[in-house]
């Protein structure tokens, strides 16, 4: 399998040789090749000053991967400048499987600097690659050891591209991913956890990927250890990576820590993104994934279990990325995992994939009085939507909707997944005797926009999100309108971290971000290369006669390697999120006592 070189959103870390072996006896290029060290090559910035140009370099061949799919060596030259803000080593691609180099080789390379996409490299044909000795001892591997300032970061790794590098023991704060990619920090740095808005920075995460001559094994959970391993710096999928050139070793740990709930439940709320939960049929006016019955089934089966053992079967669960009505019937109507009756509420939207949200709930202790699925319209012009093509760089969005409602096409829809409000009236048990009351309760469901087409310099997606976050809270304030102090729930996916601008939107309606509540540690539904952060929320109106007790991530997902998805005997990996899990309770009166002051 070829290695994936796309378009890289992150800058390469490039890394030089210098010249210091004397002179070959070479036949005379056909092209005129200039003499460079490896470091020169690489130079002081995230490009090389010599892109484009044809050179001659010479290294010590330390990663011999020319007869795999990645069709090159790389070279490095120990001390090139004696300067720790160059690369000594390089990447040499030679555009097709041969067998040239060995490792412990002197090779002397003729070709011309290229750029890609962020690495930089020699292309070279084969026979322009000599070998003019053998047996060199390697260039000794240096120590990772990256600062946590992220910008630093980045320039530290910039200055390792293409060296000979090791780490002696790091922990597990990534799990193995759908890209083989794995997720470190050093094991004496005390991280255990890295979050977003770690006052120091993120750039401590060291990832390690299965791109050189070994993959981590067993895949890791988060809180396992890796230890004694030697690789090689690359840039790849818009992030620096170490390929593996010895094997590593796995230390299993105990997994991530878990959390109860405290207080006895009495109305139980959940929110659980389903993870491309298609069917096996294919729907010709979507793009939709068409899933084999073993895969559906497996699926299937896994979310139920979910369902049922680590959420233990609650009142409602808001979902997202359901394909249709036939799979939330399948889903909740298998008597050998899910034991509680469910209805469902659904919309069809206009999701490109056909995904949409849904509403759980329990027939025996909820009654539906209403619900909608609710569509905005918006002028923005960014590609996206139902209505956009699909290009935040050269956008276009058809008019498909009416802006002032004055008869004329001038807006695009706001949602592909569209938000539901429900109307719910909940029969639960009273906090303060035997006997069960009635509580009306209002849900919001949602999915909001992702960030797919978002690079780390230009965030296309946001305008989007920031607009469905004031949509969504113009729900708030209608239902608010009709219905004075309801008890309120938003509920989903919204794509986006707590100091966010939309998140921010529904702050400056007095809701509360229940997440908040969470201790730190826990508070985390989503991974992503290696940071763990909050995608998934719920926010309150607060209301005197419905009290929220508790939120908690179960951490099912989010710590586990993307390998468990294809495990059909256990819960683990059943989606890329966490699952977040409410317990409220009713207090239908409260007594003040007088406060006395001496």
């Amino acid at each position: 399998m070829f290695p994936r070189r796309q378009h890289r959103n992150l800058l390469l870390l490039i890394i030089s040789f210098p010249l210091f072996f004397g002179r070959a006896n070479l036949s005379p290029p056909s092209q005129a090749f200039t003499p460079l060290k490896i470091c020169e090559l690489q130079g002081y910035s995230f490009s090389s000053p010599y892109t484009g140009q044809s050179v001659r370099a010479y290294g010590v061949v330390f990663a011999d991967l020319d007869d795999t799919s990645r069709r090159g060596f790389y070279i490095q030259h120990e001390n090139c400048d004696h300067s720790a803000n160059t690369s000594d080593g390089i990447f040499v691609y030679l555009g097709e499987r041969t067998d040239v180099v060995s490792v412990g080789d002197l090779a002397q390379v003729d070709g011309v600097v290229e750029e890609y996409y962020g690495r930089t490299e020699i292309v070279a044909a084969p026979q322009n690659v000599l070998i003019l000795s053998h047996n060199h001892p390697l260039p000794a591997p240096q120590e990772l050891t990256p600062p946590f300032a992220d910008n630093s970061a980045r320039y530290y790794f910039e200055t390792l591209e293409g060296m000979h590098v090791q780490l002696s023991s790091g922990r597990v704060i990534g799990p193995t991913d759908s890209d083989d990619r794995t997720w470190l920090a050093r094991l004496d740095s005390g991280v255990e956890r890295v979050f977003p808005d770690d006052p120091l920075g993120n750039g401590e995460v060291i990832c390690v990927d299965d791109n050189g001559l070994y993959e981590i094994a067993p895949e890791a959970t988060v809180g396992d250890t890796i230890t004694s391993f030697t690789g090689v710096v690359d840039y790849r999928l818009g992030i620096y990576c170490v390929e593996l050139l010895s094997p590593p070793q796995v230390i299993t740990g105990t997994g991530p820590a878990r959390q109860t709930l405290v207080s006895p439940p009495v109305l139980t709320i959940a929110t659980f993104n389903l993870a491309n939960l298609f069917d096996t049929l294919d729907d010709p006016t979507t793009e939709d994934q068409v899933l084999t019955h073993a895969e559906y089934q497996r699926r299937l089966y896994k979310r139920a279990l979910a369902i049922h053992e680590a959420l233990g079967e609650p009142t409602l669960i808001a979902v997202q990325e359901v394909e249709n009505q036939e799979v939330l019937r399948a889903l909740i109507e298998d008597p050998d995992v899910i034991r509680a009756d469910y209805g469902f509420i659904w919309q069809n939207g206009p999701d490109a994939r056909g995904l949409d949200v849904a509403l759980l709930y329990r027939t025996d202790q909820v009654l539906i009085l209403g619900y909608q699925a609710r569509q905005g319209c918006t002028s923005l012009v960014d590609g996206l939507g139902p209505d956009g093509n699909g290009d935040p760089v050269n956008p276009q969005n058809a008019l498909t909707c009416d802006l002032n409602q004055d008869g004329i096409l001038d807006g695009n829809r706001l949602f592909s997944r569209l938000p539901i409000v429900a109307h719910v009236r909940a029969d639960i048990p009273s906090s303060s005797d035997q006997q069960r009351i009635e509580i009306d309760l209002w849900l919001i469901v949602n999915h909001w926009k992702s960030k797919v087409e978002d690079t780390p310099f230009v965030q296309y997606t946001l305008p989007r999100r920031i607009e469905q976050a004031r949509f969504v809270a113009g729900l708030v304030e209608e239902i608010n309108a009709a219905y004075p102090n309801p008890n309120l729930l938003i509920l989903g996916d919204l794509n986006d971290l707590p100091d966010s601008q939309p998140i921010a939107e529904l702050l400056h309606l007095g809701l509360e971000n229940l997440t908040w509540r969470t201790p730190r540690p826990y508070r985390y539904s989503y991974i992503y290369q290696g940071v763990s952060q909050v995608m998934d929320y719920a926010f309150w109106l607060p209301k005197t006669d419905l009290i929220p007790l508790e939120i908690i991530p179960i951490h099912i997902n989010a710590d586990f390697p993307y390998a468990l998805t294809s495990d059909g005997t256990t819960l683990h990996r059943s989606s890329d999120h966490d699952p977040l899990l409410l317990n409220l309770v009713s207090i239908p009166h409260r007594i003040y006592l007088p406060l006395t002051v001496r």
